[in-house]
């Protein structure tokens, strides 16, 4: 199409120690580019790079809508996953939401690498199958389980535990695939000729999974808590939601700048805390700031984590 080719201007953007740009939506349409789809890029000259769609095969997709019986559901993704499809998307409403949430859960006990997650912006649910968990990353794990974290803080905030059974089942899925891939990423170390930099790599990133997975747990204690309480906090709380988000994003691009702006923000958190009254006298607000005063904590941990992943890139260990 020749009227595309004049249409595009793009400004390079950093991202971590790395330099990205975003694509137009008009192409990635017509490209038929979706979330982690392969690109390549060739290098013409000095100021030219050619980037084509990648060769990738494409992945086999199966769509449930509303029309199926929810009874047929958890068949039909049994016989979907002996097929070797490898995406699921369910159409969900109201009324079928919760159902499909009991056969999901139900259904995880029996499949063994069942992954699932509700895409809210299309009432739909999407299903994987990561019996191979050299199928995703750790730092995809953790954005996932973050997003978890969100839903339920928000929940908490809306006076709702609407899905928070599935969002606890999906917690356990996520977080045993996330050992997974840890244990079979650790195996790999000795042939890669290195000695004590994977074990302190395989800890910390340990760490940062058992961590988030208590911050869900602990975002359960909401739940109980009064709305007028929630509220008062809802600001500072969807901000610790919104930065844990960011240190996911950038979890492999850890540079002098990034924990800068790290530090930065976590002590902007840490002022907000004190700067909120609160009556000593109410075990309920008591209770919420003590929980927060955790997440901060863990935040502190992990920015000794960065710091010591940043010093591995800089003596070129990492």
């Amino acid at each position: 199409m020749e009227d595309l080719k004049d249409k595009y201007v793009r400004s390079i953007i950093s991202l971590g120690n790395s330099k990205a740009m975003t694509f137009p939506q008009e192409w990635t349409n017509l490209a038929n580019l979706d979330e982690k789809s392969e690109v390549k890029l060739y290098p013409i000259d000095e100021k030219t790079l050619l980037i084509r769609v990648g060769d990738t095969t494409e992945p086999i997709r199966f769509y449930i809508d509303e029309e199926w019986p929810i009874q047929l559901i958890k068949r039909a993704i049994i016989s979907a996953f002996k097929l070797n499809v490898d995406e699921i998307y369910i159409k969900y409403n109201e009324n079928t939401e919760d159902s499909l949430n009991e056969k999901l859960i139900e259904l995880g006990s029996e499949l063994i690498g069942l992954d699932y997650k509700h895409l809210n912006d299309r009432q739909e649910i999407y299903i994987r199958f990561l019996v191979d968990p050299s199928k995703t990353t750790l730092p995809e794990i953790l954005m996932d389980l973050s997003n978890v974290f969100t839903t339920i803080i928000k929940n908490a905030i809306e006076g709702t535990k609407k899905k928070n059974d599935f969002l606890l089942a999906e917690l356990e899925k996520k977080y045993h695939l996330g050992r997974r891939i840890l244990i079979t990423g650790l195996s790999d170390f000795p042939s890669k000729g290195l000695k004590n930099t994977p074990i302190i790599r395989f800890l910390g990133d340990r760490v940062v999974l058992l961590y988030i997975r208590d911050f869900i747990n602990e975002a359960l204690v909401f739940q109980s808590i009064s709305n007028e309480i929630i509220i008062k906090y809802s600001e500072l709380l969807l901000q610790i939601t919104n930065f844990l988000g960011d240190i996911i994003v950038n979890y492999n691009n850890v540079n002098l700048n990034s924990i800068s702006d790290f530090k930065t923000n976590l002590d902007r958190l840490k002022d907000t805390l004190k700067d909120i009254d609160y009556d000593t006298s109410n075990n309920e607000e008591v209770e919420v700031r003590n929980v927060i005063n955790y997440y901060l904590h863990s935040f502190s941990n992990f920015f000794d984590i960065g710091i010591t992943r940043l010093i591995e890139s800089l003596i070129g260990i990492a």
